[in-house]
C-alpha cells in the first residue's frame, strides 16, 4: 500500500470540518451560563478557572509546556480564563483521566491513551504508524509535530475515541521524534541482540524487539531506572532528553542511535462541559495558547538533546556505531507493520488504506515544509546535530517562531498575532 498513490488532502473537507467546529462553538453560548472549573458566571465575560491535571511536576518538559499554556491563554483572555494545576496526577491517575472530567473533578489534561487501550483504539492503532519522520534532529521532531497535528485536526480521525468519553482535544500532538536504546554493555550488531532483555515503551514496540531477537519487557515509568541499575533489564528504550532527566545517563552504558517507532499518543484534552461552557472568543485562544505549549516543550527538547549529546561521555556513556543492517532490519518491520495496519485498524475507520496514505502524505508536506525553513535532514546522528550548530559548545538557541507559525496557520488556521 506504500508504495500505492497518495491522496491528497481534501480541501473542502477541511472547510466543512472548521465550519462544524465554528457552528458548534456558536451553538454553545446558550451554555455560557454554567461555569467551567468551579467558578461562576453571570455573562460570558466572568472569570473562568479550569483545573488542568498534569502527570508531572514543574520541572518536567511536559508540565513546564502547560504551565507556559495556561500562562498564554490567561494572558490572551486577559483573566477571563485561569488555571489551577494540579502536579503529578495528584486528582486521578491517568486511566481515570475522562472520568475525573466528567465528574467535574478536573476540567483539563493531557491523556496518555496506552493506560487504557480499550478506550483509544483509533488512537492506539495509528500509534503503530509513528516512524514516518525524518531521523535528523531536530527537522523530524518539527516535521512530526506538524504532520501529527494537522492530519487529526484536519481529518477528525481520533476525535471519536474522546467523544465516547466526554473530552474533547485542545490540541493531539506527536512528541517523541523516535526511540531509541541505551544498554548496559555494547550493541553493534544483530547478534548483539539475541537474548538482550529490553524495556519498551509499550506494545507497539515490542515486536521490533522480537524481530531484532531481543525479549520485550514492559515496566513502570518509575520503575526503569531502578530495573537498569539492579539489572532487570539490559537496555532502556526511551530517547536522549528522557536519559538526562530521568537520571538514566548517571548509570552509564551504550547509547544506541537506532530509529525505532516514535510516540504520537500525547494530546491536551478539555471535558466537553468545560469547552462549552467558553465563547467562542476563548475557545479561539484556547486554540492560540497551543503554540506556547509546543514551543516550551521543543526548546526544552533541544536544551536537553544538546546536554545529552555533549555531556553523556562524562557519566560514562559512550556512543556505539551500529552496523547498518540493524536499522535495515527495524526499517522493514515498520513497512511491513504499515502494510498491516489496513487490516487490523479498527471497525470505526471506514478507509483504512486511505486515512494511512493521508497521514503519510501530511508527513511529507511538513518535511517539506522544515527543509523550506532551512532544518538540516542530511544527518541521523546527535553529533550532527551538535556539528550543525553555530556554537557547538553552548546549548541551541534556534528561532522556532517561523515553524511555530506555519503550525498554527495549518492546523488552526491561525496568523501570526
Amino acid at each position: 500500500m506504500t508504495s500505492g498513490p497518495r491522496r491528497p488532502r481534501s480541501t473542502s473537507s477541511r472547510t466543512r470540518r472548521r465550519a462544524g467546529v465554528l457552528t458548534a462553538s456558536l451553538a454553545s453560548l446558550a451554555l455560557l451560563g454554567a461555569c467551567a472549573g468551579g467558578g461562576s458566571s453571570d455573562t460570558a465575560k466572568d472569570s473562568t478557572t479550569l483545573k488542568f491535571q498534569d502527570i508531572y511536576a514543574p520541572g518536567n518538559a511536559f508540565a513546564d509546556a502547560s504551565q507556559a499554556y495556561g500562562d498564554a491563554v490567561t494572558k490572551a483572555t486577559d483573566g477571563e480564563v485561569d488555571f489551577e494545576f494540579f502536579w503529578s496526577n495528584s486528582v486521578a491517575p491517568t486511566n481515570e483521566l475522562a472520568s475525573a472530567m466528567n465528574d467535574g473533578l478536573l476540567d483539563m489534561g493531557r491523556v496518555q491513551p496506552p493506560t487504557s487501550p480499550a478506550d483509544f483504539p483509533v488512537v492506539n492503532w495509528l500509534s503503530s504508524a509513528s516512524f514516518l519522520n525524518s531521523s535528523a534532529f531536530p527537522a523530524g521532531l518539527l516535521q512530526k509535530i506538524g504532520a501529527h497535528l494537522e492530519f487529526a485536526v484536519d481529518s477528525g480521525a481520533l476525535d471519536a475515541d474522546l467523544d465516547k468519553q466526554g473530552i474533547r482535544y485542545v490540541a493531539p500532538l506527536a512528541l517523541v521524534q523516535q526511540y531509541d536504546l541505551l544498554c548496559k554493555d555494547p550493541v553493534e550488531d544483530l547478534s548483539d541482540f539475541k537474548g538482550l532483555k529490553i524495556r519498551i515503551a509499550g506494545q507497539a514496540w515490542a515486536e521490533a524487539v522480537e524481530e531484532l531477537g531481543g525479549t520485550p519487557v514492559t515496566l513502570l515509568p518509575e520503575e526503569i531506572y531502578e530495573g537498569y541499575q539492579r539489572g532487570v533489564v539490559d537496555c532502556v528504550m526511551t530517547y536522549p532528553s528522557h536519559y538526562v532527566l530521568s537520571g538514566l545517563w548517571e548509570l552509564g552504558g551504550h547509547y544506541v542511535p537506532l530509529q525505532f517507532n516514535g510516540w504520537n499518543q500525547d494530546g491536551v484534552t478539555i471535558s466537553n462541559t468545560a469547552w462549552d461552557s467558553l465563547d467562542e472568543d476563548q475557545q479561539q485562544e484556547m486554540y492560540g495558547g497551543v503554540r506556547a505549549w509546543i514551543k516550551s516543550f521543543v526548546e526544552d527538547q533541544l536544551e536537553q538533546f544538546w546536554t545529552f549529546a555533549t555531556q553523556a561521555g562524562e557519566h560514562g556513556v559512550k556512543f556505539d556505531s551500529v552496523d547498518a543492517g540493524v536499522q535495515q532490519e527495524i526499517d522493514q518491520f515498520h513497512d511491513k507493520v504499515l502494510t498491516d495496519m489496513v487490516d487490523t485498524a479498527p471497525d470505526s475507520v471506514e478507509d483504512p488504506a486511505g486515512l494511512l496514505e493521508e497521514y503519510e502524505a501530511a508527513h511529507d508536506k511538513w518535511l517539506g515544509i522544515v527543509e523550506d525553513l532551512g532544518f538540516d535532514t542530511d544527518y541521523t546522528d546527535l553529533q550532527g546535530f551538535v556539528d550543525s550548530l553555530d556554537d557547538p559548545s553552548k546549548a541551541p538557541e534556534i528561532d522556532l517562531d517561523p515553524w511555530l507559525d506555519r503550525v498554527m496557520a495549518e492546523a488552526f488556521d491561525l496568523e501570526k498575532s
